[in-house]
């Protein structure tokens, strides 16, 4: 039998001294205060309430860049206070560091280095300071907590807004709280709808149980108005997920094989189905969603992918393919004829397809690295989630974040998130990448526990 005292010897770096009380109270504190921070930059930003436009987007914001400058340095603080936890965790962050140097290192290559150089900065940034937020986490459950109250607030103060300045808050195509347009607000529901979630489910009283649930009441309410069909739909599928394998743990066996045969009479369902519609995916797919050209995206796909194919292995620099200026702006190059040369210069400043935009931006080997890296996160979250030996608190939050970087690869198929910069998707997908880095740390810690 394992002995418990060996378990909490090995979280002791060699050399290492056991830390004054004092000195812990102060690093959780400045570990708070850089979560919070990070929190409330990612999902309100400096900005609420109000629409940035091209030109904006283009030279930047000062209050960004204080803000991010501010965490940054707090960061580095946190990693200094937990330095012996930072060098343990170094190797399997690397990845994501080598992605991030290439972005900026296509400076060299850039279109616009001066574009590239700022937002690469940015991104390095928002990398560190995810980063630190991770290596400074001490209890998961604290964490998964937090993040949960802390956006659940944040989606009331949304639907307060749509009370207070609805001419703001409410669009016409759809409710969009502080945010620029509705698909952010409903990025911001869907976080919180599967962080609540996993939260309920490794709740380990009633109370608990009840105070999940009812938090999350408006936060689905929120979800429902943005209309964002993508949030709405990847929750859906996210909270099927959670509860799939809730049930598992659960009833065990018994209800893995009730799941085996609904997945083989489903199977037979579709494929009678499709024979009905002589297997034509074209025609299952317009029953299915009823616009296969998704909202016009199909031409901007193919507009996207040939600037892409332009820069196959490089891409156009990071950062610098839109928001570039109204004169370099890549639609003026658009075909005559096409929706997008008659759209206004500034309206769409991706490519929504986060495949292609970051193919756009870094090349083809760099978006692969990105997909593989996130892939692999997910993977080793969701095994741990599943077959860990954390407590049940620390592998719903663990879960929390697998799901969320599996529904972040399926978002990025209709948007364009997948490492960029400022997106609250991707920031909330470094973390998540970094914190399920430490899964096994946080497994020996709960053993280590009485």
């Amino acid at each position: 039998m394992t002995d418990i005292s060996s378990l909490k010897a090995s979280f002791i770096i060699p050399g290492q001294a056991p830390s004054a009380a004092g000195t812990g109270r102060w690093r959780a504190r400045l570990h708070g205060l850089l979560l919070f921070g990070f929190l409330l930059f990612t999902f309100v930003g400096t900005r609420p309430f109000a629409e940035a436009d091209a030109a904006t987007r283009t030279d930047g914001n000062v209050l960004d860049r204080i803000a991010v400058l501010g965490l940054f340095g707090l960061s580095l603080l946190v990693l200094w206070l937990h330095r012996w936890r930072v060098a343990r965790f170094a190797l399997p962050a690397l990845p994501v560091f080598v992605l991030v140097g290439f972005a900026m290192a296509s400076i060299v290559w850039s279109d616009f280095p001066d574009l590239t150089l700022r937002r690469s900065l940015l991104l390095f940034f928002l990398a560190v300071i995810a980063f630190a937020v991770a290596i400074g986490t001490e209890n998961l459950r604290q964490l998964h907590t937090w993040m949960f109250a802390t956006m659940t607030a944040i989606i009331l103060i949304n639907l307060a807004g749509c009370v207070i300045v609805p001419s703001i808050a409410i669009s016409e195509i759809g409710v969009r709280g502080m945010y620029s347009q509705k698909n952010v607000a409903g990025i911001v529901a869907l976080i919180t709808m599967i962080l609540g979630t996993t939260w309920v489910l490794g709740s380990a009283t009633r109370r608990e149980t009840v105070i999940g649930m009812t938090a999350l009441v408006p936060t689905a309410f929120f979800l429902v108005i943005t209309i964002s069909k993508t949030s709405i739909n990847l929750a859906a599928l996210g909270i099927v997920v959670i509860l799939f394998f809730g049930m598992i743990e659960r009833h065990g066996r018994s209800f893995i094989l009730f799941a085996i045969a609904v997945g083989l009479l489903l199977a037979v369902g579709i494929t009678l189905w499709l024979a009905t519609l002589e297997f034509d995916i074209n025609a299952a797919m317009t029953t299915l969603i009823g616009d296969t050209s998704f909202t016009g995206r199909d031409e901007l796909w193919a507009f996207a992918r040939n600037a892409a194919e332009k820069r196959y292995w490089l891409g156009h620099g990071y950062g610098a393919f839109w928001d570039v200026g109204t004169a370099n702006d890549p639609l003026i190059r658009a075909e005559v004829g096409s929706w997008l040369a008659a759209v206004q210069i500034g309206v769409i400043n991706q490519a929504h397809h986060g495949y292609l935009e970051l193919w756009l931006h870094l090349g083809l080997p760099a978006t692969v690295l990105a997909t593989v890296i996130t892939i692999w996160a997910a993977l080793y979250g969701g095994l741990h989630a599943c077959f860990g030996l954390a407590k049940p608190a620390t592998r719903a939050a663990l879960g929390a974040f697998a799901v969320l970087l599996l529904l972040y690869l399926a978002h990025n198929l209709t948007e364009a998130t997948l490492f960029m910069r400022g997106a609250s998707f991707n920031s909330t997908a470094l973390l998540a990448t970094f914190l399920i880095a430490r899964a096994r740390d946080f497994a020996f810690q709960d053993l280590a526990q009485p």
